[in-house]
């Protein structure tokens, strides 16, 4: 797919996640509660999310072998399809399920919009290497920008853990597996250094270095 293809396709979501949260942010003048700004608050972060992507998919550097992988489109639009199939809170959901589920989608928001601006030129939709980053949060985990899409989606479904977005969340949990794995392999195959890169740092959950009595950080490498 091209890149004026790709990135029109970010754009169009770009302008309707604004959209959205310029309503969020006019409920949230005329009302102000915590559930309301709550609400208000993702909404914004997830425009800024969208629009960091449309950008660095515009900008992005070129790919050193172009997928042409069914199953790699296929995992892409069912990553992209479980957060639009997502339903919202209904008016009688529980407030502080709202309030709980917005906050942790929030602060995966943070980190995901993070990652991106450190991903930079070498951000990419499909599993494709452009280029190495262990920088940052690539520092902590392998797949920082999937952990904050798992994160927010899990937000969302906090706020509103319907039998239909708990199932849309399986399917999504599974297309970012999927991803994650395709992804490892092509940059495997093209930067010799990622296997120790991969070996030394996990995939999702952050390694917690416990130090030992000689002064050495236990789960580091030596």
């Amino acid at each position: 797919m091209s890149r004026w293809a790709v990135t029109g396709i970010f754009v169009a979501l770009a302008v309707a996640t604004a959209t959205t949260a310029v309503s969020a942010w006019r409920d949230a003048l005329a009302d102000p509660a915590v559930r309301v700004w709550a609400e208000a608050g993702y909404a914004s972060l997830r425009t800024a999310v969208v629009l960091a992507f449309s950008l660095f998919v515009f900008t992005r550097g070129p790919s050193r072998r172009p997928s042409r992988d069914p199953v790699a489109f296929a995992a892409c639009a069912a990553a992209v399809g479980g957060i639009v199939l997502l339903q919202p809170p209904p008016d009688a959901a529980a407030t502080s399920l709202v309030v709980a589920g917005d906050l942790v989608a929030l602060v995966a928001c943070i980190w995901l919009l993070a990652a991106v601006l450190v991903l930079g030129r070498c951000f990419g939709v499909l599993p494709e290497a452009r280029g190495l980053v262990t920088r940052g949060p690539y520092g902590l985990v392998r797949h920082p920008v999937y952990l904050g899409e798992l994160g927010a989606c899990a937000g969302l479904v906090l706020a509103a853990p319907t039998v239909w977005n708990l199932g849309v969340a399986g399917i999504f949990a599974g297309a970012q597996a999927l991803r994650m794995r395709l992804e490892e392999k092509e940059l495997d195959g093209q930067f010799p250094q990622y296997a120790r890169y991969a070996l030394e740092t996990p995939r999702l959950v952050p390694r917690l270095a416990v130090r030992r009595a000689d002064g050495s950080l236990k789960g580091e490498p030596t």
